[in-house]
């Protein structure tokens, strides 16, 4: 069962004549970490690891097109590092100088690039199961981009899946690809629904299914890697992605600590895996004096 967030708000900040909403978890006097959940999630997504972290609040952003906040205008393509751009602008509203960064999935690699892009706004790096971008050779680069842009000019109406009741999207979110309990369905669910004459739709942005049309090259990440300069501590699953794949990437910070704990792709959304990585995220600010 989910344990319940003591203090819980909703918040709204204008960024480039859009609205990002999110949440803020915990007591207002604690030190701030900024939460970028994973592709097609929201801000809901932090709400169990945020029971677990007593050193600081968290502030839940809903990226753009996802949740509650606005899609970006049609046409308009949803690159990685345009969620960069909105981080930067989130801190300017805020008026917050510098930050713990944790990022889920997608959001790990907006929170790296973000912090190797700004090194002088982030203290410490979170990233949980993910922190490099999908990335492809510059041979692939013409193939990718026709495949992409092919996809795009396709007429996509009509494509978008109505559900007759909220329970039918919880089931069908529970059952997922990265499965989460019923309880976390229901969270993220809540947050990311509209309801219109005949039935319920998910809020996300559809052109979020979109494949890019560019794409970052493995050089070029390579050099964002190298340029983060806070410690970074890293939580895979050990039953989620291709680790295999990221730690040899991994192995370009300079500062580093990795911990597999025991979970799925979405482990922070799950009993365990929340206590685990919230116990060490404090553990971490204990040691360094937040």
């Amino acid at each position: 069962m989910l344990s319940q967030v003591v203090n819980k708000s909703e918040f709204s900040l204008k960024i480039s004549n859009m609205q990002m909403h999110g949440l803020v978890f915990g007591e207002a006097q604690k030190k701030p970490i900024l939460a970028l959940h994973g592709w097609l999630d929201n801000a809901a997504s932090f709400e169990l690891l945020a029971t677990q972290v007593q050193s600081k609040k968290i502030i839940a952003l809903d990226l753009m097109g996802h949740g509650r906040s606005s899609h970006r205008p049609p046409n308009q393509s949803y690159y990685i590092w345009d969620n960069v751009t909105d981080i930067y602008r989130v801190m300017q509203a805020l008026s917050i100088e510098k930050i713990d960064l944790i990022g889920h999935s997608l959001g790990a690699s907006i929170a790296m690039l973000f912090a190797a892009c700004f090194p002088e706004k982030v203290d410490k790096l979170f990233l949980i199961d993910g922190g490099v971008p999908l990335f492809c050779s510059t041979a692939q680069l013409p193939a990718k981009m026709a495949t992409a842009i092919r996809q795009r000019a396709k007429d996509r109406s009509g494509i978008i899946k109505c559900y007759p009741n909220i329970q039918s999207m919880v089931d069908a979110r529970a059952n997922s690809r990265f499965p989460v309990s019923q309880a976390a369905s229901k969270l993220l669910v809540a947050r990311g629904v509209k309801e219109v004459a005949g039935g319920y739709y998910w809020s996300t942005d559809p052109a979020l299914l979109l494949p890019s049309v560019k794409r970052l090259t493995k050089m070029e990440i390579e050099v964002f890697l190298k340029a983060v300069q806070s410690p970074v501590h890293i939580y895979l699953a050990d039953q989620g992605l291709s680790h295999d794949r990221w730690l040899p990437y991994f192995s370009l910070f300079e500062n580093k600590t990795i911990t597999t704990v025991a979970g799925n792709h979405h482990l922070h959304m799950q009993v365990s895996g929340a206590k685990e990585i919230g116990f060490l995220i404090d553990s971490v600010n204990a040691c360094v004096g937040l």
